[in-house]
């Protein structure tokens, strides 16, 4: 059943649970396409304490790494609810006496998963509202309003989609999402205003996942923004490092703003940074990763590259995006994306300009900008 708008407002709402998942919370783009359903369930619920299950194991990313993202809209993190998958071992968990999640009552329940057990098991928890996109909504309450799909391919939209399904409405969510001023300060000392900075993230997580681009593509393209009088600007993981060398030298006009000099010691930085320094940027050109995710969620445009990965499925939360895709030149393999292909992307990005990123950016992947909203793609 579908609630009225009356029913789907914030009164009476004080109390959520969103429900990721029960296994590892290791994926920091995952993470990131999260954020924009927190923003809308925080603003379409501005009274209700949030908690927060990320799964058993992992990094737990919003606690920690992006916590100043959260800024205080999560209350609380169960990182101890493993829920079976398999229906039988769900039923018998929640038929179980004693189980805490079981005693607890919340307004409103959110599944962001989609195995059958674990959903019937979120549903014995006592609760005002269900939602979830389980064989189509089949067991929630609410679906997302027409003309929304209940099925988007886009990560992002799914989530969003299921804000639109607990709300009974579209939410605006912005982009950039809100920064905690220190970090954006942090940002502008690094990126001071007045040039035009190019952003360029060669790694994705495993190296050795066929995700990333060939390293030499963003040298040639970092060099074509020298040329133009443009600052390229490299972002580099942890495990990317050794490329630090090679990138100095091939580019010794880049700038590297996650490297502190000798006896500097910033008291911000990390994946919060990359945001903020995304705001930063006129064009951003990255594999699909979290950083890229990173510097979508910090608003900068973004020319976003995939191999194995599917953009459908994985494309950043971005105000303006242009995703190039190794299968448009018949292969999996990102290295077949023509250096200029993601140059012209990065011409394109600038010649519309920041004041026009709400208009649609049509791509050779038959991709166009993904507006900031929830449940962002209508049905055809």
């Amino acid at each position: 059943m579908m609630f009225s708008a009356r029913r789907a407002g914030a009164a009476g709402i004080r109390s959520i649970l969103v429900y990721v998942t029960s296994g590892a919370d290791n994926a920091l783009g995952e993470n990131v396409l999260k954020l924009p359903l927190l923003l809308a369930l925080k603003q379409a619920f501005p009274a209700a304490r949030i908690t927060w299950v990320p799964g058993t194991s992992g990094s737990f990313f919003l606690a920690n790494h992006l916590a100043p993202l959260v800024d205080g809209r999560i209350d609380e993190f169960i990182t101890d609810l493993d829920i079976p998958a398999d229906p039988c071992a769900a039923a018998r968990m929640a038929r179980r006496r004693g189980h805490p999640i079981v005693s607890r009552h919340f307004d409103l329940i959110v599944d962001t998963q989609r195995y059958i057990g674990r959903t019937l098991f979120l549903r014995r928890i006592p609760h005002r509202r269900f939602i979830s996109g389980t064989w189509l909504y089949a067991w929630s309450d609410a679906a997302p309003p027409r003309p929304l799909l209940r099925r988007p391919p886009a990560l992002a939209d799914k989530m969003l989609g299921l804000a639109a399904a607990a709300t009974g409405r579209s939410i605006t969510v912005p982009n950039p999402i809100p920064i905690p001023e220190p970090w954006r300060r942090r940002a502008a000392e690094l990126l001071p205003p007045g040039r035009v900075y190019i952003g360029l993230s060669p790694g994705a997580g495993n190296k050795d996942t066929g995700k990333c681009w060939p390293l030499d593509g963003f040298i040639t393209v970092a060099r074509r923004q020298v040329g133009r009088g443009r600052v390229p600007v490299f972002f580099l993981g942890p495990d990317e490092r050794e490329w630090l060398p090679q990138l100095r030298a091939a580019v010794p006009e880049a700038l590297f703003p996650e490297e502190c000099r000798a006896g500097d010691t910033p008291p911000i930085s990390g994946p919060c940074l990359v945001t903020a320094l995304g705001e930063m940027l006129s064009v951003a050109v990255a594999n699909c990763s979290g950083t890229g995710h990173l510097l979508a969620a910090g608003g900068a445009p973004m020319v976003s590259l995939f191999g194995p990965t599917r953009p459908e499925k994985y494309a950043p939360f971005a105000q303006a995006l242009i995703c190039l895709k190794a299968q448009d030149y018949g292969t999996d393999d990102i290295a077949a994306i023509p250096h200029d292909v993601v140059a012209a992307a990065v011409e394109r990005h600038l010649a519309i300009g920041r004041a026009a990123r709400g208009a649609a950016v049509p791509t050779s992947s038959g991709m166009g900008e993904a507006p900031a909203l929830v449940g962002a793609h209508p049905s055809r």
